[in-house]
């Protein structure tokens, strides 16, 4: 591994549990000590390379970083002191503004609390939204960043607030703090990381003929403040220094008349053209600043240029890199570097003529649909139950060639009625739709809100706890009659088969599957399940294992027997008449079995995007924290009509 700074700068990093962890698990496997701090550290960033590369383990690891860092608004004392510095913050900026008589009383720290905890949770989602996007980012590693540098960089972010205008300078994070990280912008980020692995280029530096003596001093003091953030390794203000030196602006698009033309870079050819090329062009496109090299030692790359107001093809917007002999990345400009609107046709007339171009056809087609639903509501014309369905991801997910969802969905969602749009998406009658607790009657056959006791003793056929996501599935499966060692065989003899009838089980499993704890229906029976993210229980920001588990008996829902993971692994396609899907994952809602750390282990349930099935398992402390996107199965009480 290359050298870096990181045990200088984080002297407690060689000595810190996760490197014990990681050191103790490479001697246990055979591998040689490491001899210094240095190399400690290197141990552990190697470890931390695996974790990330697996599907999973990012996951596991993703989640434990967003419970950490993100806002806990399922504390009470953490959400009672939020709500009370919005209320004073509110009260304060209305004395200011002279608003004095319109500042809201309360007669209880509670109804502040009541008041403000919508607000809470959307700060608290945006959190988990920005650093989300940042892990992702880092996970995804398009800009061929090392470890060191993404472990530098997540240690810093963690600490970092906004960005203030007038100091140039992001504010230092808290626990209570309620703003949200940082944007992410890949070029500003590439710019730190050359600057960190290559050091300062002195050409920047070097006076020009016929600069004045003021220029001069001011790029003094520009490399002299370069200088020594450098030596500090102070990535807060690196990045506020790199988002101005990268802040070029991108040419304004004329839809009406598009001229450009495609220009490709060899791959081994000079990295520093195409750099230069793309310096200060607002693309946000870490192959700007740093990662050019990394690039074209993988492939070739192509940018399409529009015509500038020079009359040369200057400006960059969009991008098509090789990953060897197919395409690897198609990026534009927009949000999050995805494709404007108008040149999704000419980026797939480009990619179609390079092998594996194929592979994006779906992300264009999705994407000139949200323009086309775009257009219809600027104009106010009708949308069709396809376009709905379109529209909500009902049959597949919307997909982008950006990093993050297409923010024209969400505008365009939030102009929709619901309550007009579900009796089209639904094929129902709005009659036959509650959207309250109060409004169900013997015609509801479908309801749209917060599960509540009861619920699924109604006779519904359809729940969801929000529109258009939130649908509740219920499955039945038949189990039990079959001895603890018949499933040990049987899961044994997947381990070996090959293909699609191959299961891969964690070695934490079979130390489960050991313990007297894991033990089989005596009877054979058919068990109703049902599948509940952690936020259809009503925990928008998450929850603990023990405030799952007591919600979901709250609504009538029983933990499942032991046998139940092993046994939704093994004959997954005959209870859902399906494969799993690729990248789909769930978790068994049990009583806890110790693994062989001595810590209490719950069965997952989950499909590689690569196509391995897994039989895995996971921590479940009593305090442990799951985000609200986390899915677990639990068994009915008793039978009832949900349908699946």
């Amino acid at each position: 591994m290359e050298k870096h700074f990181l045990p200088q700068k984080y002297p407690d990093l060689a000595g810190s549990k996760p490197v014990e962890r990681a050191v103790a698990k490479n001697l246990r496997e055979g591998e040689p000590g490491p001899e210094n701090k240095q190399e400690r550290v290197d141990t552990y960033l190697d470890r931390l390379e695996a974790i990330v590369e697996n599907d999973h383990g990012y996951e596991l690891l993703k989640r434990r970083i967003l419970s950490r860092f993100t806002l806990n608004v399922e504390n009470p004392e953490t959400l009672e002191k939020i709500a009370e510095g919005l209320y004073e913050s509110e009260k304060r900026i209305a004395i200011e503004q002279g608003r004095g008589a319109d500042i809201q009383k309360f007669g209880s720290t509670q109804e502040i609390v009541e008041k403000y905890k919508p607000l809470v949770m959307e700060k608290a989602e945006i959190q988990r939204k920005t650093l989300s996007a940042w892990l992702d980012y880092l996970k995804q590693n398009d800009s061929k960043h090392p470890m060191w540098f993404r472990y530098f960089v997540m240690r810093s972010i963690e600490k970092m607030g906004i960005l203030s205008k007038e100091t140039l300078e992001f504010s230092k994070r808290a626990k209570s703090t309620v703003a949200p990280f940082p944007e992410l912008n890949s070029e500003a980020l590439g710019w730190v990381f050359k600057k960190l692995d290559e050091g300062i280029d002195q050409k920047e530096f070097e006076p020009w003929e016929g600069q004045s003596d003021e220029e001069k001093t001011k790029l003094a003091e520009k490399k002299n403040t370069l200088e020594k953030l450098l030596n500090a390794k102070d990535f807060s203000k690196l990045y506020a220094f790199a988002l101005v030196e990268t802040a070029g602006k991108a040419m304004e698009l004329n839809g009406e008349k598009i001229e450009g033309e495609w220009r490709k870079y060899d791959q081994g050819s000079d990295h520093y053209i195409l750099e230069n090329d793309l310096k200060n062009k607002g693309t946000g496109w870490c192959t700007a600043t740093g990662s050019a090299q990394a690039h074209l030692q993988g492939g070739d790359f192509y940018v399409y240029y529009l015509k500038g107001e020079n009359g040369g093809y200057t400006e960059p917007r969009v991008a098509i890199r090789m990953d060897g002999d197919k395409v690897g990345e198609v990026r534009g400009v927009n949000h999050r570097q995805e494709l404007e609107p108008e040149l999704v046709d000419i980026a797939q007339e480009k990619y179609h003529s390079l092998p594996g171009g194929e592979s994006y056809d779906k992300k264009a087609s999705d994407m000139k649909k949200v323009t086309e639903l775009v257009k219809k509501q600027e104009i106010g014309e009708h949308f069709s139950k396809e376009d709905l369905l379109f529209l909500y991801e009902i049959n597949h997910a919307i997909e982008g060639f950006g990093y993050d969802k297409d923010p024209r969905i969400e505008q365009l969602r939030k102009q929709r009625i619901a309550q007009e749009d579900a009796p089209v998406v639904f094929e129902r009658d709005p009659s036959e739709i509650a959207w309250k607790k109060e409004d169900i009657d013997e015609n509801t056959k479908t309801y749209v809100g917060p599960l509540f006791e009861g619920i699924f003793s109604k006779g519904i056929e359809h729940i969801h706890t929000s529109f258009p996501e939130g649908k509740i599935s219920g499955f039945d499966a038949w189990m039990g009659g079959e001895s603890k060692e018949n499933i040990i065989r049987e899961l044994e003899s997947r381990k070996k088969a090959e293909g699609d009838d191959k299961i891969y089980i964690s070695s934490g499993v079979e130390t489960m599957l050991k313990r007297d704890e894991f033990f089989t229906l005596e009877n054979k029976e058919q068990v109703k399940f049902v599948k509940l993210k952690v936020k259809d229980l009503g925990f928008l920001a998450g929850a603990t294992t023990d405030q799952i588990y007591k919600r979901a008996e709250e609504l009538g829902l029983d933990l499942c027997p032991p046998e139940t993971g092993p046994h939704l692994r093994l004959h997954y396609e005959d209870i859902f008449g399906r494969q799993q899907s690729p990248g789909d994952y769930f978790w068994i809602a049990m009583k806890q079995i110790v693994d062989s750390d001595g810590s209490p282990h719950v069965f997952f349930v989950y499909r590689y995007c690569d196509g391995e099935s897994w039989l895995s398992d996971d921590w479940a402390e009593s305090d442990d924290r799951w985000s609200a996107g986390d899915e677990f199965v639990f068994r009915f009480r008793k039978l009832n009509s949900l349908e699946s």
